[in-house]
């Protein structure tokens, strides 16, 4: 079980599984966290899940400061978010 089988998985379409897994190798303190939980918010984002990719996102941040593809995601994640009208969403 590794993080490359996960990316398999999500890209075959298999997202719930590849989640599954890498959530079990956070549990079990398998791979390297960054690099699981990076893919965790990835496979999240894809699923069009910012809240959970985002709090994964933002822990690699916590964990280095420097990951240059997490704070990648995370500004197309706020860009999307800052488009909205916050007023049309909370009548």
């Amino acid at each position: 079980m590794g993080i490359e089988e996960a990316k398999q998985l999500a890209k075959q379409g298999r997202r719930e599984d590849a989640i599954a897994m890498l959530q079990q190798m956070l549990e079990k303190n398998e791979g390297e966290r960054e690099l699981v939980l990076l893919e965790l918010g990835a496979v999240y984002y894809a699923m069009g899940n910012t809240t959970q990719a985002l709090n994964h996102l933002n822990e690699v941040m916590r964990i280095n400061p420097e990951n240059m593809k997490a704070k990648n995601y995370l500004d197309m994640i706020n860009g999307i978010l800052n488009y909205f009208c916050k007023d049309l969403l909370n009548p």
